[in-house]
């Protein structure tokens, strides 16, 4: 009987522990790696370092940011997804987790099925700049010259399959501009084209052109988001200069890999919104043309599936594959 007790009392001791295992009570016990899949230096980089300096006062253990470049962001969400479900890997990245599915061949993982959303971090949009050698000030000028000169003007963008081309796209689509693509590597490169005026025009984050719009190198045309900008507020929007809607916006967020403890992903989601709360990272956010964009884990995931199948439609119809 004394056994019979005891036994009971070591699976009632084992059940009662499994929730707290389950939800980490000492997590993190250990350093944190945001994995970044671009470059370091970026707006994106320089918000993920502001984030993670907060999530470490916040949560007490170390938050690493680990630049992890190339293929379209692949290499770095790769490496995330295949990680251990642990909390200890995180991976921050763009839209263009929707978007690399219908670039790339044999993806090696699952936007949705290999990743537990945390939230939305980021919102930021881009401007269309073009060179300051082109006359046109506005998009219905550039896109009257554009009429004039079929496939005589050149656009940039920061790479093959990235926001700034499939912007580009939807705007050829919606005004049946003819003008050809450079792709570049990055948005640094393609800022420098376009303000050298080696290209006409391209999409670039508002952050990557202002320093060249108030140099008078560029001009900005019009906005992607459906809402002026307060870093541009005489700048139309793309709506308003074509009158159809149009709204491109780069957005950023925080995924762990499938299988990840609900508990962990809920602290971790309750600390990125108390960090991005903060005034001062507000402050650090705006400084890289940029906006907190929270959201819950189920409206991440829900606005990653919507975007597989928007941008799967402009790429197929645009004819878009990745080198």
């Amino acid at each position: 009987m004394k056994k019979l007790v005891a036994v009971l009392g070591m699976g009632i001791a084992a059940v009662l522990a499994c929730p707290a295992q389950a939800q980490g009570p000492d997590y993190p016990a250990r350093a944190v790696t945001l994995v970044m899949p671009y470059s370091a230096g970026t707006g994106i980089d320089t918000a993920t370092r502001a984030l993670a300096e907060k999530l470490r006062v916040g949560m007490k253990a170390p938050f690493i940011v680990q630049n992890k470049v190339g293929a379209g962001g692949n290499i770095g969400s790769e490496f995330v997804a295949r990680s251990a479900p642990d909390g200890y890997t995180l991976l921050v990245v763009a839209n263009t987790l929707a978007m690399n599915p219908s670039l790339y061949k044999n993806l090696p993982y699952d936007p949705v099925k290999d990743f537990a959303s945390v939230g939305l971090l980021f919102k930021g949009a881009m401007v269309l700049v073009a060179s300051s050698k082109v006359p046109a000030r506005n998009l219905a000028e550039f896109v009257a010259a554009a009429a004039k000169a079929p496939g005589q003007y050149n656009y940039a963008s920061s790479g093959v399959g990235t926001p700034q081309h499939l912007a580009m796209e939807l705007l050829k689509e919606a005004t049946g501009m003819n003008i050809v693509h450079i792709p570049h590597k990055g948005a640094g490169e393609a800022v420098t084209a376009i303000a050298g005026g080696q290209v006409e025009v391209g999409f670039v984050p508002i952050q990557s052109a202002l320093a060249q719009i108030e140099a008078g190198k560029m001009h900005a045309l019009a906005v992607s988001s459906p809402v002026r900008q307060a870093a541009l507020p005489n700048v139309a929007t793309v709506a308003e200069s074509v009158g159809k809607p149009f709204d491109v916006d780069l957005w950023y967020g925080l995924f762990a890999p499938a299988g990840t403890p609900a508990a962990i992903v809920d602290r971790l989601h309750r600390q990125m919104q108390a960090a991005l709360a903060e005034p001062d990272m507000q402050q650090s956010l705006a400084a890289q043309g940029m906006t907190s964009a929270v959201s819950s884990p189920a409206e991440l995931t829900a606005l990653v599936r919507t975007d597989l199948a928007r941008w799967a439609r402009v790429i197929e119809a645009r004819g878009i594959a990745a080198n």
